[in-house]
């Protein structure tokens, strides 16, 4: 039997690459609670899927010749997109299926879309209502396409609803969400309300806004992009901008079965996240009765 009739005989079998720059993929709860909806689907399916790590963006490039003519691979998925990023149309031009995640758009390759503008314009819109003049945020790495989408769409949010505001550059990682929390709430003019770009640096920006001998949310509200574990678990827990990430990845698992089974270029439009507000955000101290939250895109919990 060669090795072409394996192939054809074996269940389908997928890739996700990420780069160790980009954040810590290994335990950070989005990539988690996306490979677990991933798995679960192509489970149903008779399909798997695995994630590789890289140290680089070139190390990632190297890898999927060999993929392909390995023939492990049957189609992979894009995460992470950037500046000139040539990895999908590399591996389309290798016979490799592409299922780009988050976007941006590429000829002959599935889409599943995240709305990250619409995202940031309901977490701007959230804490405004609330009455928070100065706004903070803590980005994820500045070179990523959705980080882009979300600065784009923070700074314009910001300009509409009259308020002012500061984004700091984080990577993802607990550290820097300690690092830039400190940074952001010792400026001569701190923000009353910090956005974080995930879960982590904001679990971990609560204990630097506490050491720094504040009272959340009474001095400062705390707002996490996506949920995860750590931000219930917080204290207080933390409000958060919460998409539905184990459903995202039983999403991206039928657009890989779609795409692999010959239906390239599929799109799916991800629904816009919610705000579930729990105890980490509130009026800013002395803000009076302020306005109310928008009930359509806030939960309380």
């Amino acid at each position: 039997m060669d090795n072409a009739e394996v192939m054809r005989n074996r269940p389908p079998r997928f890739g996700l690459g990420v780069q160790s720059k980009n954040g810590p993929h290994g335990t950070d709860p989005f990539f988690e609670d996306l490979l677990a909806g991933m798995e679960e689907a192509l489970d149903l399916a008779g399909a798997s899927v695995f994630l590789r790590q890289f140290t680089s963006y070139g190390e990632e490039l190297e890898a999927y010749p060999r993929w392909a003519e390995s023939g492990d691979v049957d189609a992979v998925v894009i995460a992470d997109s950037q500046e000139d990023d040539s990895r999908a149309q590399l591996c389309l031009e290798l016979g490799l299926p592409v299922v780009i995640l988050g976007g941006p758009p590429v000829d002959g390759a599935s889409l599943v879309d995240v709305d990250n503008s619409g995202g940031m314009e309901m977490a701007v819109t959230y804490l405004s209502d609330l009455g928070h003049k100065v706004i903070g945020r803590v980005s994820g790495p500045e070179h990523l396409h959705h980080t882009k989408s979300r600065s784009v769409a923070f700074d314009q949010a910001l300009e509409r609803r009259g308020v002012t505001g500061l984004s700091i550059e984080g990577d993802y990682s607990a550290a820097s969400g300690d690092l830039r929390t400190r940074e952001i709430l010792s400026l001569p003019i701190p923000p009353t309300a910090v956005i974080y770009d995930n879960s982590m640096m904001a679990v971990a920006g609560l204990g630097a806004a506490k050491d720094l001998g504040l009272k959340v949310p009474r001095d400062v509200s705390l707002l996490a992009w996506d949920d995860g574990p750590g931000c219930r678990l917080a204290s207080p827990p933390l409000s958060v901008l919460s998409l539905d990430v184990h459903e995202l990845g039983r999403t991206v698992a039928d657009v890989l079965m779609e795409t692999y089974s010959g239906a390239v270029q599929t799109v799916v439009h991800v629904p816009t996240g919610r705000i579930v507000q729990r105890s980490s955000t509130a009026e800013p101290d002395g803000a009076g009765s302020g306005q109310s939250a928008d009930p359509a895109h806030v939960r309380r919990t």
